[in-house]
């Protein structure tokens, strides 16, 4: 595919959007989840599924690896910060913040990761791209308002953690994706994120074998591999390829998706504020991927000499 999107070849950004509407609909099936098990428990199930599933389907790239000495460290911060304490705090957001509002909180995650990428690793952008990212984040603040006052209740205190662990994770994964593959390094992540939530997990409050439907147990199955085995292989080649900051802005598209699931799925209405502030993410999204684009183009061209 020969097509071009800011640059990148548009098949990069196609797996980042299923991604997206996969981690979009997620919202409303983790929803589903935690009437059932704790977010802890959420968590351990899952990444027990992931790992397992991505040790069999790449068992060979796996045990040909090279050493990892040079990574360990890497990928133990890689695996806490960006599958230990996020899979937990999204699951737990989930049990006091309603899906779409989660969502929509998530969708900051661009302005943290440019902000990342600016201090940390001088990363430039242009003052157009920072002003439509801020206009994303104020959709986000019309969202979580509440008779003319912003309130942060728990919900939104532990979805703010998923958006900056998040945030984080795809700084980090951009840096090391030069020293292993999507698939080693989804895998040696998820699996030290297990490792580590099983040192945390509270083993005397977990009790896996309550009365579950088996549709419900199907659902963390399926959902598992899919959103947290598929996705982030998609994801973690797409985010080598075309930088954390440009794919991170495509995660504002999740609160529309969940909030179509979510009237399906649940039948959950959306407000007018909420419809707004979504509206308002959307045009800035939109805005700060053209105004990147424009302003590497003309860093491209200031650079060619004549």
């Amino acid at each position: 595919m020969k097509e071009r999107f800011n640059g990148k070849p548009v098949y990069l950004y196609m797996g980042l959007l299923f991604c997206v509407v996969c981690w979009g609909s997620n919202f409303i099936f983790g929803a589903i989840l935690v009437q059932y098990f704790k977010p802890m428990e959420i968590a351990f199930l899952r990444l027990i599924f992931i790992t397992l599933f991505l040790m069999i389907l790449f068992y060979k790239p796996i045990k040909q690896a090279r050493s990892l000495k040079s990574m360990i460290i890497p990928l133990i911060f890689i695996g806490f910060i960006g599958v230990t304490l996020n899979h937990w705090s999204f699951y737990a957001s989930l049990t006091k913040a309603s899906p779409v509002t989660a969502a929509l909180i998530l969708a900051t995650a661009p302005i943290c990761t440019s902000l990342i990428n600016s201090v940390v690793f001088k990363e430039r952008k242009s003052s157009s791209f920072w002003i439509w990212s801020m206009l994303s984040f104020v959709g986000v603040l019309l969202v979580i308002m509440k008779k003319g006052a912003i309130v942060i209740g728990g919900g939104e205190g532990y979805i703010f953690l998923t958006m900056i662990t998040f945030s984080v994770f795809m700084v980090l994964v951009e840096r090391y994706a030069k020293h292993l593959s999507s698939v080693l390094l989804t895998f040696y992540s998820t699996m030290v994120g297990l490792i580590l939530m099983t040192v945390f997990l509270p083993f005397t409050d977990v009790s896996f074998l309550r009365h579950v439907p088996f549709s419900i147990w199907m659902l963390l199955f399926f959902t598992a591999i899919i959103m947290h085995g598929i996705c982030p292989l998609i994801w973690n080649h797409c985010i080598s390829k075309a930088g954390s900051t440009n794919t991170s802005l495509l995660l504002n598209i999740e609160p529309f998706v969940a909030m179509v699931a979510g009237y399906i799925v649940l039948n959950e209405s959306v407000s007018t504020m909420q419809l707004i502030g979504a509206t308002t993410i959307l045009v800035g999204v939109t805005m700060a991927l053209h105004s990147n684009r424009v302003s590497r183009m003309v860093s491209l061209k200031e650079e060619t000499p004549i």
